[in-house]
């Protein structure tokens, strides 16, 4: 198969790549290899929401963390995309966001703050509608709901954590927990089933009456799982806040994440039905290289190999989601240049005991010439029409520092400038 760009990845770097080339007029062809990252996500674009992995208090402002963190660290990924990639990469997105028909929030100036499902605030910088009320720099008390049998929310556990570092006084973080119509606690039941229930107007309304005979005073808002809809996210959101008498906001909970799974399939079906090719479920396992170019892919398709030839490549995998990066006991090595990426004596040298502490597989990717092509040790490009973007490329970790989407957004808004002019 001929191409003009070949994009490939399953995450926000690569869609945001595909998004870049096709508004360029360009012919891209979008690879994906298999499971997206993006059903794993918060499903927020957080652009810097620590300066570093040591740092405690969260940036307020994210275009001007990102500015200082170059400054800093000239290696920096960010440094290598440019503050002005992040910058007409987040515009790009924000106009698609509405033109697919979402309802989001925020902007570089500033982040907002919003509870975690175990109450712990997390700097974000965009958002949907749905849980822009839960943001902590507002005032109105919090009541967390939970739902009897629905085991992956503990009102109760963000309650007591955010009433710690929050509280805005006595009385100022609760929970409550409610049944739900139609469920039997004593059986277990996913955010997916009641996102599904939540579509019924009817199962919405018994809902938020069993909520509003628990809240009895004026001037709280309501925070619950992210599961109110699938697919008419928006309405029900609103819907159901006026329902129950108190704004209402969401709050992802364990994967896989609702309101990823609303942000990639709407993102999928709107560039599809805009004209993008995709080849699905196709890793790519091995580029062809000759005079300094790459000539072909290989992708591994319906028990046949398929050869890709296009101008330029984007390499917008995202580490080991989508099997981007292959690990060995002593190795990683990247599956198109057969390039060692990290070596390690034992395989626990790529994790850290506490969950809680950068990890330092984290950090492992390709390095990249100031064109984001990617290298070998001297710093020569391996290929000079071919791009990395997102979470495959080394020296970060998005993870720590809150600034997964954002790097992904300027790392693929550039990549795919490059590839344009390659």
């Amino acid at each position: 198969m001929r191409a003009d760009i070949a994009v490939v990845g399953s995450g926000l770097a690569a869609l945001v790549a595909t998004r870049t080339l096709q508004q360029a007029g360009r012919n891209p062809v979008l690879i994906w290899p298999g499971l997206t990252s993006l059903y794993f996500t918060y499903a927020t674009v957080d652009v810097l929401g620590y300066s570093d992995l040591t740092a405690t208090q969260p940036v307020e402002q994210p275009e001007a963390g990102v500015a200082q963190l170059i400054a800093d660290h000239p290696d920096h990924p960010y440094a290598v995309a440019g503050l002005d990639a992040l910058r007409s990469g987040t515009t790009l997105l924000i106009e698609w966001l509405r033109a697919a028909g979402f309802s989001w929030q925020g902007s570089l100036a500033h982040n907002l703050l919003l509870p975690t499902a175990i109450g712990t605030p997390k700097p974000s910088c965009l958002v949907p509608d749905s849980m822009a009320p839960g943001d902590l720099r507002r005032d109105e008390p919090i009541v967390f709901c939970g739902f009897h049998g629905y085991e992956d929310f503990v009102p109760e556990l963000a309650a007591s954590n955010l009433s710690r570092s929050w509280g805005r006084g006595e009385g100022s973080v609760r929970a409550i927990r409610v049944s739900l119509p139609g469920f039997d606690a004593s059986r277990l039941f996913t955010s997916i089933d009641l996102a599904r229930s939540f579509e019924d107007k009817a199962f919405r309304q018994e809902v938020a009456s069993r909520i509003r005979r628990e809240i009895s005073v004026d001037g709280h808002r309501l925070g619950v799982p992210a599961v109110l809809g699938l697919t008419h996210d928006s309405d029900i959101h609103s819907s159901f806040a006026t329902q129950v008498g108190h704004p209402v906001f969401e709050i992802p909970t364990l994967p896989p994440s609702v309101l990823g799974l609303r942000l990639f399939d709407r993102l999928r079906k709107h560039i599809q039905e805009s004209g993008v090719e995709m080849i699905w479920a196709a890793p790519a396992h091995e580029a062809e290289v000759s005079d300094g170019r790459c000539r072909r892919i290989f992708l591994k398709s319906a028990g046949r190999e398929q050869p890709i030839d296009a101008r330029a490549y984007v390499l917008a995998i995202e580490d080991t989601v989508d099997g981007a990066l292959r690990a060995g006991v002593h190795t990683v090595v990247d599956p198109f240049f057969r390039q060692s990426l990290a070596h390690h004596a034992v395989p626990t040298e790529r994790t850290d005991e506490s969950l809680f502490k950068p990890q330092p597989f984290a950090s492992i990717g390709y390095p990249v010439t100031d064109r984001l092509q990617p290298s070998d040790d001297a710093g020569r490009p391996l290929a000079g029409n071919v791009f990395v973007a997102g979470g495959a490329i080394a020296g970060y970790d998005p993870v720590g520092t809150k600034s997964r989407g954002g790097l992904a957004i300027a790392t693929g808004y550039r990549a795919a400038k490059e590839a344009m002019a390659a």
